[in-house]
C-alpha cells in the first residue's frame, strides 16, 4: 500500500430532502449570485427548476440560468457559459443534472476566473496551481460520479476529442442526491449508468499495487452489490429504495475513497473509450465501456491473468478447473450481465466501424503507453478493438 493523503470536502445531502436544503447549502458556502447550469427542458417541464429557484430567491440570493448542456458536453457551449458567468459576475456555479452537466459546470468554474483559459488548462492537462469558482451539484442522473469527484471532461466540437482534468479545486462543495429525482429516467440511462459506475470500480480494482486486500474487498463488494441492484432496478425503476442504493453506489464509486493507498490504477479502458467512442462517435460513455471492458480483459488476461482471475472468480462467479477457464467463464458472465441490461457487446451492434476506431487509435495513441495493471501500447489497443468489433 502506498502513502496517501485523503481529502474530500464535498458535503453529501442524501435522501428525499426538501429543495430548501439546496438553498441552505448555497448560503452555507457563501453564494450570493449563482449560475444555474442544466441540460434538457425536463427540469422546467416537471417543475424541478422552478422549485429550486424559489428556494434560492427565498434566501435572498440572485441567479442566472444557463441551459442546453448535452451529453458529452461541448466546448463551444461551455465557453458560452463562461461568458455568462463573467458578465453576470456570479460567485457560485450550481449544476442540476448528471455527469455531463456537472462536468461542464466545473469547466465554467475554471474559466470564470480572471486570467485563466479553461480550454488550455483542460487540453494540456494542467491540474496544479489553478483556481475555480465553487461548484454545487444537484444530481438527477447517477452514473459519472462527478457530483463528488475531482474530475471533469469536455469535448472539442471539431474533432470530437475529449479532454479532462482532475483537481481538488473543482470538487463540488456539496452534492444534493435525492433518488426521487432519478425515478423518471428511461431504462437506457439505467443501463449506461450501471456500466459507467461499474467501470469506475473496475479501473480502481485493476491495480498492480500490493497489500491492498482491504480496498480489494471493498471494491469486490461494491461490484457484487451492483450485479444484484442493477437488474432489480432495471425491472422496477419506480422503486425508491433501489434508486437509493444505486445513487449511493454511483457516488462512492468515484469519490476516491475506494482508491486509498492504490496509487497505481489502470484507466486505460476509460482513455480509449473517451477518445475513440464517446468522443469521436458521440455515443453514451457507459455504452462504450460495456463493449471495451470485456475485450480489454480477454486481451490483458493472456499476459497478466492474476487480478482478472480474482475478479472473474470472486465477483463474476467464474467456474472451471483452470485459471484460463475461470477467466473465460467470468468474462462471459459479465457480458451476460451487460446484455441483460440491453447493452451491446460489439462495435458492430452499435453501427461503429472498427476500422475507423483502429485508425483513430493509431492517430491519437501513437507512442503512448496506457494503463497501470496491463500496460498497453497502440498495437495492443488495435488488438483489443479487434476483440470488440
Amino acid at each position: 500500500m502506498e502513502n496517501f493523503i485523503y481529502e474530500n470536502k464535498c458535503e453529501i445531502l442524501f435522501g428525499d430532502l426538501p429543495f430548501a436544503e439546496i438553498a441552505n447549502a448555497l448560503k452555507r458556502h457563501g453564494a450570493k449570485k449563482i449560475l444555474i447550469v442544466y441540460g434538457s427542458d425536463r427540469l422546467k417541464k416537471d417543475g424541478t427548476l422552478k422549485k429550486i429557484i424559489a428556494e434560492i430567491t427565498a434566501q435572498d440570493m440572485d441567479y442566472v440560468e444557463f441551459g442546453g448542456v448535452v451529453a458529452n458536453p461541448l466546448l463551444s457551449h461551455a465557453k458560452e457559459g463562461i461568458k455568462i458567468a463573467k458578465d453576470g459576475k456570479v460567485d457560485f456555479i450550481l449544476a442540476i443534472g448528471g455527469g455531463s452537466v456537472i462536468d461542464e459546470a466545473k469547466f465554467i468554474a475554471v474559466g470564470a476566473i480572471r486570467g485563466q483559459d479553461a480550454w488550455q488548462i483542460f487540453k494540456n492537462g494542467i491540474e496544479q496551481n489553478i483556481q475555480a469558482l465553487p461548484v454545487g451539484a444537484v444530481l438527477t442522473l447517477p452514473a459519472a460520479g462527478s457530483e463528488c469527484s475531482t474530475a471533469s471532461v469536455v469535448r472539442e466540437d471539431k474533432t470530437g476529442l475529449k479532454y479532462a482534468i482532475g483537481s481538488e479545486v473543482i470538487r463540488p462543495r456539496f452534492a444534493y442526491i435525492n433518488p426521487r429525482l432519478c425515478m423518471t429516467l428511461p431504462h437506457e440511462q439505467i443501463a449506461n449508468g450501471t456500466s459507467d459506475i461499474f467501470a469506475h470500480l473496475l479501473e480502481r480494482y485493476f491495480s498492480p499495487q500490493e497489500n491492498v486486500l482491504f480496498t480489494d474487498k471493498l471494491l469486490e463488494g461494491a461490484m457484487t452489490a451492483m450485479l444484484e441492484i442493477a437488474p432489480k432496478l432495471y425491472a422496477n425503476k419506480d422503486s425508491y429504495p433501489l434508486w437509493s442504493e444505486f445513487c449511493l453506489l454511483g457516488t462512492l464509486a468515484h469519490n476516491d475513497m475506494l482508491e486509498m493507498g492504490r496509487e497505481h490504477q489502470d484507466w486505460a479502458t476509460h482513455r480509449i473509450e473517451n477518445k475513440l467512442l464517446s468522443g469521436i462517435h458521440n455515443i453514451a460513455h457507459g455504452a462504450g465501456l460495456a463493449i471495451l471492458f470485456p475485450a480489454w480483459m480477454k486481451y490483458v488476461s493472456k499476459t497478466k491473468p492474476s487480478k482478472i482471475y480474482d475478479f472473474c472468480k470472486n465477483v463474476m462467479g467464474g467456474k472451471g478447473k483452470t485459471e484460463a477457464s475461470v477467466i473465460k467463464s467470468g468474462i462471459a458472465n459479465l457480458q451476460t450481465f451487460y446484455r441483460g441490461l440491453g447493452l451491446a457487446q460489439s462495435l458492430a451492434e452499435i453501427n461503429i466501424d472498427h476500422k475507423k476506431v483502429k485508425s483513430g487509435a493509431r492517430k491519437y495513441f501513437k507512442d503512448k503507453t496506457l494503463g497501470a495493471y496491463g500496460k498497453i501500447t497502440v498495437d495492443d489497443i488495435i488488438k483489443i478493438i479487434n476483440l470488440a468489433k
